[in-house]
């Protein structure tokens, strides 16, 4: 019987560790996922953010598990790669993950003489994750400057407690906390005493917390540029509490303000520091009425501000003829409902027109969603294509898509 062929070996080609890391770096790039990138994208951290990038992250990191494992060399180089970001898809992945960090971190590897895993991770996103679990996971990650934290299908009640501890652990890291786990969140007494551990916090989103009679600690804000809570946060009569100082430098630039609350629970804080903000999000999901009072006081509060952000149910509900508007030079529009009726359509170009009569410092329009672009450049194309040459013909004003390209340039290659 003729022998078997052999399988022919492939040859890698003899490059530097240093140019192969670069190389993995580019192969397994996904942008604004870490620090410092991610800041440009804050204020669309949640829902809009996790739709874009979470994919992308997946998708890199079955790429660097097939790097891992082509030999030896390349597990060394590639490592450092696979546990910069970790993203936890299963539960009974996080389990075999935490046993692996803490092999590792005693020098009990699998690969002898490894460094601690755990050092390179700088993003760990947990979704529907166990409360416990979790909170094992980050006290294995010294550097974690990203964390994301979901866990909304919990039946009974849990303690968090577990999950503070191990975030003071990361405190000095930490730039990003973004939890949203309805209706599972910490008090708000617990999450002052969190907040006041981590003195680098860059982006705090924690759109479900009820901040109860708690004073928020202001001098965090010396740190803090972006802001996203549910109801605004209490102040002293004197806006500092306890153990903060009139001199703290404000930091904060960018704040998420959500309509279905009544603007009176955003008043004081927005009267206190609305001068330094130069970036709204506005979650429009009521009704008009209130986010008519969310731009009046937009209007009144904030005169440094140079881009607001509106998300809707529908197009159709927008209306700016009553509106005191704020002269932004940026204008973002999201709407949860993507396929709307051409009558909408034709509505929501003649608000903006308003819009844009009334606010003569505004340069760019920007569809954030990709369905609401799909909808517009293939089921409304005439409808586009009208308010572009009529209404918004050689005024300098650009209408992009959620990539930044021009309107414009997508209806010539439908």
């Amino acid at each position: 019987m003729a022998a078997r062929a052999k399988r022919a070996v492939t040859q890698l080609p003899d490059l530097p560790p240093e140019l192969w890391d670069h190389i993995f770096e580019f192969a397994t790039y996904v942008p604004y996922t870490l620090v410092p990138e991610i800041f440009e994208k804050s204020i669309f951290i949640g829902s809009i953010y996790n739709r874009e990038y979470h994919p992308k992250l997946r998708a890199a990191l079955v790429t660097k598990r097939y790097l891992v494992r082509v030999c030896r060399q390349w597990w060394h180089i590639a490592v450092r790669h696979l546990y910069r970001a970790i993203y936890i898809g299963r539960a009974r992945s996080l389990s075999s993950l935490c046993n692996t960090l803490e092999k590792y971190a005693t020098g009990k590897g699998t690969i002898a003489g490894a460094e601690p895993l755990g050092q390179w991770t700088q993003r760990s996103t947990h979704p529907d994750m166990d409360a416990q679990h979790c909170a094992n996971l980050i006290t294995r990650l010294p550097n974690l400057a990203i964390v994301s934290i979901r866990m909304l299908f919990v039946v009974a009640p849990i303690p968090l407690s577990g999950i503070l501890n191990a975030l003071r652990y990361s405190g000095s890291s930490i730039r990003v906390l973004d939890w949203t786990p309805e209706p599972l969140s910490p008090q708000s007494s617990e999450l002052v005493e969190l907040l006041r551990s981590l003195p680098r916090l860059h982006t705090l989103h924690c759109p479900q917390l009820r901040w109860g009679r708690e004073y928020f600690p202001t001098s965090i804000l010396s740190s803090l540029n972006t802001l996203a809570l549910n109801f605004g946060p209490r102040l002293e009569k004197n806006h500092l509490t306890e153990n903060d100082s009139e001199q703290t430098c404000i930091n904060l630039r960018k704040v998420v303000l959500d309509s279905l609350r009544s603007m009176d629970v955003w008043e004081d804080f927005m009267s206190c520091y609305g001068a330094s903000i130069t970036s709204v999000r506005i979650l429009a999901f009521s009704s008009t009425l209130r986010l008519n009072q969310y731009l009046d006081m937009v209007k009144r509060l904030c005169p440094n501000l140079l881009q607001m952000t509106i998300l809707v149910d529908v197009f159709s509900w927008m209306s700016f003829v009553d509106s005191l508007l704020p002269a932004v030079e940026y204008l973002g529009l999201m709407a949860r409902t993507f396929q709307e009726t051409r009558t909408a359509y034709r509505r929501l170009f003649s608000c903006l027109a308003i819009f844009k009569d009334r606010v003569p410092t505004l340069r760019v329009i920007q569809f954030l969603d990709r369905r609401n672009v799909q909808c517009l450049v293939t089921r409304h194309f005439q409808v586009v294509l009208h308010a572009l040459e009529h209404e918004f013909a050689g005024n300098g004003l650009s209408i992009v898509d959620h990539e930044g390209n021009l309107l414009s340039e997508r209806l010539v290659t439908v």
